[in-house]
């Protein structure tokens, strides 16, 4: 059985925060139990568990924003599962979930610029680095275009 999505509810969100990623890349993302909790005071947030043979592996969210952008806020696989190509897998799902339930034609996301790992990944699935004047030096911003 591949990589498949559920949404995070009451029955799986205690698993989902104990999920975590290598000591050298938590500097890059927020632990999942931060971003559950942030969800809740922001409207339109999409939380997603990432499973392989029944086991919660990683985890996703997206969000429109305020103006009208969709963004993918969070995408991650536990540290016990990198490597196995889960990260590709799951970022084809929940992309094609975001495809089917918006009708914005990009989706934006921002991360690490040291965050090689995770730049290479979203590079290869066709993400683009956008300079978009709001760049910080822990912050650069990248859009795929559901049209190209």
């Amino acid at each position: 059985m591949g990589i498949y999505i559920k949404n995070i509810e009451n029955s799986n969100w205690r698993e989902c925060i104990k999920l975590d990623v290598n000591k050298e890349q938590r500097s890059f993302i927020q632990s999942n139990l931060h971003s559950i909790a942030e969800s809740k005071f922001q409207n339109e947030v999409r939380l997603l568990g990432i499973y392989k043979d029944n086991i919660m592996v990683g985890f996703a969210s997206y969000i429109l924003d305020e103006e009208g952008d969709m963004n993918l806020y969070k995408l991650m696989i536990d540290k016990h599962y990198q490597g196995k190509g889960y990260g590709k897998e799951s970022l084809i799902l929940v992309m094609d979930i975001i495809r089917k339930e918006t009708k914005n034609k990009e989706v934006w996301l921002s991360l690490h610029p040291n965050n090689t790992v995770a730049i290479k990944l979203y590079n290869k699935f066709g993400f683009k680095k956008e300079v978009t004047g709001l760049e910080t030096e822990d912050e650069i911003f990248l859009k795929y275009d559901f049209l190209e």
